[in-house]
């Protein structure tokens, strides 16, 4: 043991004397190589430690993953949780056998719903059933909200009021709803009016303004919502059908002047106007054909009458009294014979009966205007005549077949020279810039041989880098064995004693041993002269 603690001093000491020996460059590569290592060891670490479990749930309440940790810890399945409690991890082995473990044992709940209903309880009054069913109503809302795209989580409250015999005394039902969406997104007008419409369809004499509907934040996200059919969504419908059939004309158009003229020769404004009325045309035109005539309906009455005419005797007056104004009749009597006939017939006639609807969004032809700016430059090489009325009337004749412009159409007024301008101009262009004075650098760069230039510098460079580190490389080995010849060297020298004690010592002991050495090297060196010098010393210490 003591062996291997000793092994393991020297190697720290011999580590800690070859960093000292490392210059600063040296010693700034390797400790950012080993940060390096370190964290990509890490990483590699953590990220096997995630690929060994997979999701089993996520985005849980406290309630469902307190519950399935249970029942993990039951069934002694590992797993780890993630994203503070919400994401239960386990291992991919066990993923789906574990779900349909816990989906037997009905978890995750979540918000709980009609399975409400499968359990009762002895003594369940009238009332608590339909405190039961409006809970179960509630979360089958919510279960049915969250599955919508952006909703992450949504929690619902119904107030259903009692029904009573008395209609003025009856409350209409409400609810609210609260709402959390994923990743802060924002529900449209369109999903807000849709989640309203599902909660108001589910609930009895529920009415959609009775709805409530908040988000996250605690903002009132209900409210305000454009209603369908509503003037303002009613204009901006008629507003974007009327862009798309301008740019619809104006592509038709401009297409074909690209054609002709080339691209960036010519410009194509089209204005309409559209008729959004609804308007309904009834007509009935009737008609007789002799040829083919057919008896609609027939009357025929038929009387015949038979009468007996007999003499007038005695019959008050002069024909009978006066004698002389007896006329002879020779007609004495008969019988008069009457007959009487009446025919009615009526005949059918041909009837046709037109119902025309309008669409609406009919495009007014009569307000129809199209402007053409055309470029000079382009009609160079386009035949469209020779004088500009010529080109105009041709130019023109195109852009109304484009759109379907016609003049003396049925209740149209419409004329060309007014519905569509045309005007030749000269299209203002960007100026050229001069070009700037061609520099050496730009000859040198602009050369079919500068390439070859740039790999035989990056070439050379890179050959000089070699041969530095190469000649690093070297130095620092020859002054590595520089340094284990010196301390080679300084191991085989004798230590001098003295030396050693005389680096304890102060400058003025110092200074006193370099007099004794002086004076044992003239002691040794000329003993007479040392004699006659302490001599002297003690003559002048006398005094």
């Amino acid at each position: 043991m003591e062996k291997m603690l000793e092994q393991l001093k020297q190697a720290g000491l011999k580590l800690k004397e070859n960093w000292a020996g490392r210059s600063l460059n040296q010693k700034l590569i390797l400790a950012g190589a080993i940060i390096f290592i370190v964290i990509a060891v890490s990483v590699l670490f953590v990220s096997q430690k995630k690929a060994a479990y997979e999701v089993l749930y996520t985005e849980l309440d406290e309630k469902d993953a307190a519950a399935i940790v249970a029942k993990l810890d039951e069934l002694k399945t590992p797993y780890e949780l993630d994203d503070n409690g919400t994401t239960v991890l386990v291992a991919p082995a066990d993923k789906y056998s574990t779900r349909l473990k816990l989906a037997d044992a009905n978890l995750p709940v979540g918000v709980a719903g009609l399975e409400l209903f499968q359990t009762t309880s002895f003594g369940e009054t009238q009332t608590d059933k339909k405190v039961k069913y409006q809970m179960a109503m509630q979360g089958e809302l919510a279960r049915t909200i969250q599955s919508l795209e952006k909703v992450k989580a949504a929690r619902v409250h119904l107030v259903i009021p009692e029904k009573t015999l008395f209609s003025d005394k009856e409350e209409m039902p409400s609810a609210s709803v609260a709402i959390t969406t994923k990743d802060d997104m924002k529900l449209s007008p369109q999903e807000v009016q849709g989640i309203i419409n599902l909660i108001a369809n589910s609930v009895e004499s529920l009415d959609p303004l009775r709805v409530v509907i908040v988000d996250h934040n605690g903002n009132l996200i209900s409210d305000n919502l454009p209603q369908k059919g509503t003037t303002t969504e009613m204009l901006a419908a008629q507003l974007a059908l009327k862009k798309e059939i301008e740019k619809e004309k104006q592509l038709a158009v401009q297409s074909m002047l690209d054609s002709a003229l080339g691209k960036n020769n010519s410009v194509v404004r089209v204005s309409a106007e559209l008729n959004f009325d609804d308007r309904e045309s009834k007509s009935e035109k009737y008609t007789h054909d002799p040829d083919g005539s057919f008896t609609r309906s027939e009357h025929i009455l038929k009387e015949s009458s038979t009468e007996t005419v007999t003499d007038n005797v005695a019959v008050p007056g002069t024909d009978t009294n006066i004698q002389q104004y007896t006329q002879v009749d020779t007609d004495t009597g008969g019988v008069s014979t009457t007959d009487k006939s009446d025919i009615t017939r009526n005949y059918e006639i041909n009837k046709t009966e037109s119902i025309i609807k309008y669409s609406t969004g009919e495009t007014k032809y009569d307000y129809l205007t199209v402007a053409i700016l055309v470029n000079n430059a382009g009609t160079a090489q386009a035949n469209l005549g020779e004088t500009e009325a010529e080109k105009i009337t041709k130019i023109r004749n195109i852009a109304a077949t484009a759109i379907g412009l016609k003049e003396n159409r049925p209740n149209e007024n419409v004329s060309l020279e007014e519905n569509i301008s045309v005007a030749f101009i000269d299209f203002y262009a960007e100026p050229v810039p001069e070009p700037l004075p061609v520099t050496t650098v730009q000859r040198i760069l602009s050369s079919p041989l500068t390439p070859f230039v740039f790999a035989l510098i990056s070439l050379l460079i890179v050959l000089l880098v070699w041969l530095l580190i190469k000649r690093r490389k070297k130095q620092e080995i020859e002054e590595q064995e520089e340094a284990e010849a010196a301390f080679d060297a300084v191991v085989d020298d004798e230590i001098n004693i003295d030396d050693l004690l005389e680096r304890n010592l102060t400058p003025e002991e110092k200074e006193r041993q370099k007099i004794r050495m002086e004076i044992d090297k003239l002691i040794d060196e000329n003993p007479e002269n040392a004699a006659h010098v302490l001599k002297t010393w003690l003559i002048e210490e006398q005094r």
